[in-house]
């Protein structure tokens, strides 16, 4: 950084060296940090983000698409933009001049008396300093006629780069609490933030030692215009005069940087370390992961078969999965400069191999990608990925490569590491794990391969939070691959596809799209939008050659013959049931029962009565209410044994919709209620899953009405009952569907109500966060989660519900522990609390009638095993939902 534009220039020469950004707060002798050191290593780390993770073409990119009323804005406006990108983050801690700050916050008597008097805060007055220094520079331009030529262009310019700095210095006003509402009303005149700059400015006004350390204090006391800008700024931010996407990129991408540099720089101070980037590059190279993927049996099979055909020994099926993996390869080496790749494939057909493949060439493209994260719908996805990425990641010559799982059940550290911290807790001794790096790499995504939820992948990219903005700036140059995005709340996918296109545009992001359901978001994008829309860009083009195969086609046999009766009644489906089941046990077919229910009430009366008409026949449940243990055992033995033959060759599994992706279970035959055409496809993917059957059949019937269920979404509009519908699950082919689906979507955009397209693009426009979030939330319903208090066997013994609660209300409470040894501490209490706890929808806003104790919307019940059955088969206790509503309503009278 020029010496002209170091934190120094807007000190006063008493200040310089004396003012300081941190203190010790651990008892040690160690110096404090000054604010010139501080923000210099705060800039250190910004720099690192911008050369190293690719936020500094990030933000040229989105300043390319930062059109002024369509026209592009000029290489000097966008240097003087880039300034004030930089700026912001280098001087976003100026108002920690402030001798309240000093005296109070940091205990330095330096300030003398001036610190004894007013706030201590300092964000509002850094924010005020930085509108001080560059409206002041901008008025000097302007009256100079710099810039642009013409009047009518100059004026233009001007207003927009008032509004760039009124955008920042917000930003920079919130960096310790929270994204808000940039254009929130204030009364008539003003809005919300316009006040609190206003009032600080008042406040400078009457107390001028409140500035006492800024070098041009005179100038901000004298200066009549600086409200007078921010106000005219305001009368232009009204006008639609920018797009709205990349404004809202950039905004994320200062607010994210300038957070994560200070974490870093804060971390650094404290621990005495440097924080590093733990990304594909020098340090982690990525050649000896692709080696070690290339040197798999299963590539090398590919690779024989790719060579000489005639040699290979793999099977028919494995054939055509071969062909499927090498066609997916072609097409993505040949559009390597798309941003967004589709990748759909049939139910058994490989796609996690592909689609590890498909991201090792991308980041392996010289393209600047550095990291791969997977983002999936369910936890199960991702232990499965999880499984299938260690035996590449895991192996001994590879070191230190870390594939990590950020989701709501598993801990922040290893088995092993967790182990550690169980024994030194036992023997009370000093903490030998570094739960402060620990913390920072989950927070700031330091990682090479990450794999997490879409819920939490929807925070990144649209939480408000200081700590959720963490990870977005460690978005750029990745690799990210989403799959089964068809499970994501139907009503946003319009605005997903948006977002999608320009965060990958901007961040420099390849998205691979993945499911053997894929809906083709691309035919939602508003084509009026000023922002560059790509085609969409499938991976398979020659879909027919391996969806009509009839190793994939034909490997469940469809009977839709019951659907014509009408609505079914669970007395009538379990005889059909069991007839079935005895017909091929006579012809001595393969006996592994599937029935799903789209209602957890259906499914426990099913479970409930067809366990007396089976005999001896095992018989599971599996819903919603099951602990993450319960399903991980009845997984194992639904699977295979050493041998590779079927632990339950006869088993009946009733299930509700979980069962419908991300389980990895292999049925002969399926019985379900209808209900979205690309939910029948995925239960289909658990039957015959291995395809190396015949004689393997799915019976479709009506029983609960699925608008219920799937409420507010577009697919429920025609269903099974509907000839056109069955031909469409018989040959495989959802474009017709998905395409009614995106018109019905579009449509509804266009009502002169809260859904139309205008609120939502208006929203982005004028910055409104907190709207935003509440709009992309994945999972409106408000739901509460209760916590059961009873004793479980677990892979690791007997755990007591109330011991674990015990220690979450302990460290929740805890304000003296160090907060990162808390949080991981608290990660590890919650991957034992997911045995306990049960989500739980809320109706018309009640709560809960029965539990003793609450933590936000976790309800402890103490009397837990009252609700809970003990399944015999698995060794577990079950939740018997049925058993604590009808104690909430109590006896009946």
């Amino acid at each position: 950084m020029p010496n002209d534009s170091r934190i120094t220039k807007w000190l006063t020469d008493e200040a310089i060296g004396r003012l300081h950004a941190h203190h010790p707060d651990d008892g040690s002798n160690r110096q404090a940090e000054t604010l010139e050191e501080h923000s210099d290593l705060v800039m250190y780390y910004a720099k690192m983000l911008m050369s190293d993770n690719g936020v500094g073409a990030a933000v040229d990119r989105a300043l390319e698409r930062m059109k002024m009323d369509g026209e592009d804005l000029g290489e000097p406006v966008l240097e003087l933009i880039r300034g004030y990108f930089a700026q912001a983050i280098y001087l976003h801690d100026l108002g920690k001049v402030n001798p309240a700050f000093q005296w109070k916050k940091m205990k330095n008597g330096v300030v003398g008396q001036r610190g004894k008097t007013g706030s201590s805060h300092h964000s509002m007055l850094s924010a005020l300093l930085y509108l001080h220094i560059y409206l002041s520079e901008l008025r000097v331009m302007e009256a100079s006629g710099e810039l642009a030529k013409g009047r009518r262009r100059n004026k233009k310019v001007f207003a927009f780069l008032r509004h760039i700095l009124f955008t920042f210095a917000y930003v920079i006003s919130r960096h310790h609490t929270y994204l808000g509402n940039m254009e929130e009303p204030d009364g008539e005149q003003l809005t919300a933030f316009e006040r609190d700059i206003h009032r600080m400015y008042e406040h400078v006004q009457e107390h001028p030692t409140y500035v006492h350390y800024y070098r041009d204090k005179e100038a901000l006391m004298l200066s009549t215009t600086l409200f007078h800008d921010i106000v005219a700024a305001r009368n232009e931010r009204f006008k639609d005069m920018h797009p709205p996407f990349p404004m809202y990129s950039l905004v994320k991408l200062l607010y994210s940087t300038m957070v994560s540099s200070d974490f870093r720089a804060a971390y650094q101070y404290k621990e005495q370390k440097s924080p590093q980037m733990q990304y594909f590059g020098e340090n982690l190279p990525l050649q000896p992961v692709l080696e070690a993927y290339q040197q798999g049996k299963l590539y090398k099979g590919i690779m024989i078969y790719k060579d000489n055909p005639e040699i290979s020994e793999l099977s028919e099926m494995n054939r055509l999965r071969a062909a499927l993996f090498l066609e997916t390869e072609n097409r993505l080496l040949g559009g390597l400069h798309e941003n967004v790749f589709y990748l759909e494939g049939p139910t058994g057909s490989g796609k996690t191999n592909m689609s590890i493949n498909l991201a090792l060439q991308l980041l392996n493209s010289n393209l600047g990608l550095n990291k791969l994260i997977y983002v999936f719908p369910f936890n199960s996805l991702i232990e499965q990925t999880k499984e299938t990425l260690d035996g590449i990641f895991a192996q001994e010559s590879l070191g230190d490569y870390k594939v990590e799982v950020i989701n709501s059940i598993t801990p922040m550290v290893t088995e092993k590491e967790r182990q550690a911290v169980q024994e030194q807790d036992k023997d009370r001794c000093e903490p030998e794990h570094d739960f402060k790096s620990i913390l920072l790499q989950r927070q700031l995504l330091q990682y090479p391969v990450t794999l997490t939820s879409h819920v939490n992948f929807f925070t990144y990219l649209f939480g408000t939070g200081r700590e959720s903005n963490l990870a977005f700036a460690h978005l750029c140059n990745s690799v990210i691959v989403l799959d089964e995005i068809q499970s994501y709340r139907n009503l946003l996918w319009k605005e997903i596809i948006h977002y999608l296109r320009s965060f990958a545009e901007i961040l420099n992001i390849k998205f691979i799209i993945m499911s053997a359901t894929l809906p083709q978001l691309d035919q939602l994008l508003e084509r009026s939008d000023e922002e560059r829309l790509a085609e969409t860009y499938s991976l398979v083009q020659n879909r027919e050659i391996y969806f009509s195969n009839p190793l994939f086609c034909n490997r469940v046999q469809l009977h839709f013959e019951w659907l014509s009766e009408g609505k079914i009644e669970v007395e009538q489906l379990l005889e059909r049931v069991v007839e079935v089941f005895h017909e091929r046990k006579k012809r001595g077919s393969g006996n592994r029962i599937l029935i799903e229910f789209i209602s957890k009430k259906s499914a426990r009366v099913c479970y409930d009565l067809i366990r007396a008409k089976v005999g001896n026949i095992p018989v599971y449940e599996l819903t919603g209410d099951d602990s993450h243990f319960y399903r991980n055992k009845l997984l194992k033995l639904l699977g295979k044994d050493g041998s590779g033959s079927f632990i339950l060759p006869e088993v009946i599994v009733v299930a509700t919709q979980v069962i419908e992706a991300g389980v990895d279970i292999d049925m002969d035959v399926g019985f379900k209620d209808i209900s979205l055409l690309d939910s029948e496809e995925q239960f289909l993917g658990r039957i015959n899953r291995s395809c190396d059957r015949s004689d393997c059949h799915s019976y479709f019937f009506d029983m609960d009405k699925a608008g219920t269920i799937y409420r507010n979404d577009w697919r429920t509009e025609h269903d099974l009952h509907h000839a056109t519908y069955q031909q469409m699950l018989l040959h495989k082919d959802f474009s017709e569907f998905y395409q009614l689906n995106m018109r019905r979507i579009n449509e509804s955009r266009q009502r002169s109500d809260q859904s139309n397209w205008f609120y939502f693009r208006n929203n982005v426009q004028t910055l409104n966060f907190p709207a935003l979030k509440k709009h992309m939330e994945l999972i409106p319903d408000k739901n509460v989660s209760l916590f059961l208090n009873c004793t479980l066997e677990t892979e690791d013994g007997p755990l007591s519900g109330e011991e674990v609660w015990n220690e979450y209300v302990r460290l929740v409470t805890d304000r003296v522990m160090d907060y990162s040894e808390r949080m991981v501490r608290l990660s590890l209490v919650r991957h034992q609390m997911n045995y306990f706890t049960y989500t739980y929808r809320v109706v018309n806003g009640e709560t809960p009638c029965i539990y003793s104790e609450r933590i936000g919307s976790l309800y402890y019940v103490p009397n837990g095993d009252e609700y809970m059955d003990w399944d015999e088969s698995t060794n577990t206790m079950k939740f018997n939902r049925l058993a604590y509503e009808q104690a909430e309503r109590g006896p009946l009278l």
